[in-house]
């Protein structure tokens, strides 16, 4: 399977990627319209996706350039910090965290944000990658509307283990890299995003 080739998104050079899709029909051009305006509320209140879907396996929680927590709505620039749901004492080591690089509005039936693996905010020239991929990886995150339907993608390209770590972390990272959970949180996550009923 090869990925899909879609405007926008980051070409597959190295690694591997993932397409995930979940698309839901309506009747009529105006219960489309109504329910993209109720997903790109959705899609831009980061810090609820993990109410929106069931099963899904992270928390999600949008940060300034500063690694402050904030609501409001995502800048290019910011930072989003992740957290598996089952683990019920983080430590610090234990988030992942990706930077909002491009957040694109001008196309009024799509939206894309697009993020990639970063090192702990504010401190861009010094430290590691802190997630399990490495800074080569994209998800890009897209919401789309057509005349009987509303679609939430995420598109996953370059995705390389991050081995820019100690040992046993560069273990780790590759086995989570590989064995595709990502899917299992995209598919839970975007299923989710567009249930609105």
């Amino acid at each position: 399977m090869k990925p899909k080739k879609v405007p926008g998104i980051p070409s597959q050079v190295k690694g591997g990627f993932q397409d995930t899709e979940s698309l839901k029909r309506f009747s009529s051009s105006q219960e489309v319209d109504f329910k993209f305006d109720i997903l790109k509320d959705r899609f831009f209140e980061i810090n609820n996706w993990n109410n929106y879907s069931q099963g899904c396996i992270s928390k999600f929680e949008l940060c300034d350039n500063a690694g402050e927590s904030v609501s409001r709505s995502p800048k290019i620039g910011d930072y989003i910090k992740i957290l598996r749901t089952e683990i019920n004492d983080p430590q610090i080591e234990d988030y992942q965290w990706v930077q909002i690089d491009m957040i694109d509005k001008s196309n009024p039936n799509r939206i894309m944000l697009q993020c990639r693996p970063s090192k702990l905010p504010g401190n861009e020239f010094a430290g590691k990658t802190i997630h399990f991929h490495s800074a080569a990886s994209t998800s890009t995150f897209v919401i789309s509307k057509g005349n009987d339907y509303i679609k939430m993608a995420i598109y996953e390209r370059n995705q390389q283990p991050n081995k820019n770590t100690s040992f046993a972390k560069s273990i780790k990272n590759i086995v989570s890299s590989v064995t595709g959970t990502s899917k299992i949180q995209w598919k839970s996550l975007a299923d989710g995003l567009i249930n609105i009923n």
